[in-house]
């Protein structure tokens, strides 16, 4: 860690660190079911000092470390939820837990902000803020209530701003990009059902083809992409799955697609979304009965005042080259949004932190499997979020 600017007390949280990385990385979960990685996580927050507040029927919750009413109260996100995967890595930790692995480093987020949890309550003369630590539940299905449910529940409540990272293994260690604005795309992923008449193979000219038509929406909408969105706006439709008939002699009558929808602003997310509403609509004027349903996220925009904090924050810790301030945004969605849009001002940031090192053969894409992760990455996180709390750049 000698090229960054590690604090010492902060650097003996070292082995701390990754132990807990490593117990996480053995027990992931599905989204909005992690209850062995909330309680673990829970319990060291207790054990520090921090006022838990629980969220019954849900994994998710915050915990307080209150210094002083009239101080401004800081708040970071970590993500809890695992994907289902298998874990390919060869690790001693690997997961314990069939078909679920961490290949998003959601592990390390919650490492991250445990350690600072750890740090921040030894070192409570310097804080500059009240801390909030929010362990969130299910960021990775959209279909499940996560960040969007857990503000509506209150973990914003009397926030002042808010920060969250996300570990990048195609970044080297001790580098970090963010930008001001757009950080994320507006995002929804999306489930078609289209209900046709069956027939027999031979006679197709009796029912209504199912598939045929599932597939014609889906080709349209790449049309749509092409021909409707602003060339100088990256839109993204995509059809991930789709399933439908029975047996091959027959006309099928029911398919099911499922997909996403990614644009990088909003005028963009609304011609995708209300073009495949009209594809779908002409479907009903051909015969069929179909149903249409999304769930997602708006885009993260970080605020320029939020990034000036972490610019200075991360100052403290990395050399001038290690920081990107001007980062292109990523495709991907996050729901970190809710979050920044919850405080008063939208004032809160979220930054990718390399985790990757090409000299310990680590450099791998999010979902990537196997997927790893340089443990030397987490410190340097932890150091940004001290310096946030503590304005000690």
């Amino acid at each position: 860690m000698h090229h960054y600017h590690i604090e010492p007390d902060l650097l003996a949280l070292r082995d701390f660190s990754c132990e807990v990385r490593h117990h996480l990385h053995s027990i992931p979960e599905y989204s909005g079911a992690e209850f062995k990685t909330s309680a673990y996580c829970r319990a060291l927050m207790a054990e520090l000092g921090y006022r838990i507040t629980d969220y019954p029927g849900f994994t998710g919750f915050h915990g307080d470390l209150s210094i002083d009413p009239s101080l401004p109260t800081i708040a970071f996100r970590a993500d809890m939820d695992g994907l289902e995967m298998h874990d390919m890595s060869e690790v001693t930790f690997k997961s314990t837990h069939e078909g679920m692995a961490h290949n998003c480093g959601h592990d390390s987020h919650m490492a991250i902000a445990l350690t600072t949890a750890k740090f921040l309550a030894a070192h409570q003369e310097r804080l500059q803020y009240n801390v909030r630590i929010i362990f969130q539940m299910a960021e990775e299905d959209m279909r499940v209530p996560g960040a969007g449910k857990m503000v509506e529940l209150g973990c914003m409540a009397g926030v002042d701003e808010v920060y969250a990272l996300h570990n990048d293994g195609a970044m080297e260690t001790g580098t970090i990009k963010f930008n001001q604005g757009v950080m994320s795309s507006w995002g929804s992923a999306w489930t078609l059902e289209v209900h046709g008449i069956s027939a027999h193979g031979s006679t197709p000219h009796k029912g209504l083809d199912a598939i045929r038509e599932a597939v014609r929406i889906i080709e349209d909408m790449d049309y749509i992409v092409a021909k409707r969105t602003s060339p100088f706006s990256p839109a993204v439709f995509g059809c991930g799955m789709i399933n439908g008939g029975t047996i091959p002699n027959a006309v099928a009558d029911h398919v099911q697609a499922r997909g996403t929808i990614r644009a990088m602003d909003a005028e963009t997310d609304q011609i995708l979304k209300n073009s495949f509403k009209d594809m779908v609509a002409q479907s009903e004027l051909r015969g069929f009965k179909t149903s249409m349903s999304y769930a997602g996220y708006p885009a993260v925009e970080n605020h320029g005042a939020a990034c000036a904090r972490l610019q200075q924050a991360a100052a403290g810790v990395l050399p001038a080259e290690g920081i990107n301030a001007q980062g292109q945004p990523m495709t991907g969605s996050e729901d970190f949004s809710y979050m920044i849009n919850a405080t008063p001002n939208r004032m809160g940031a979220m930054f990718f932190l390399g985790s990757g090192c090409q000299a310990k053969g680590i450099c791998n894409y999010l979902h990537a499997n196997p997927y790893y992760l340089d443990d030397d990455c987490l410190l340097i996180g932890a150091q940004i979020f001290v310096n946030l709390a503590t304005g000690n750049a």
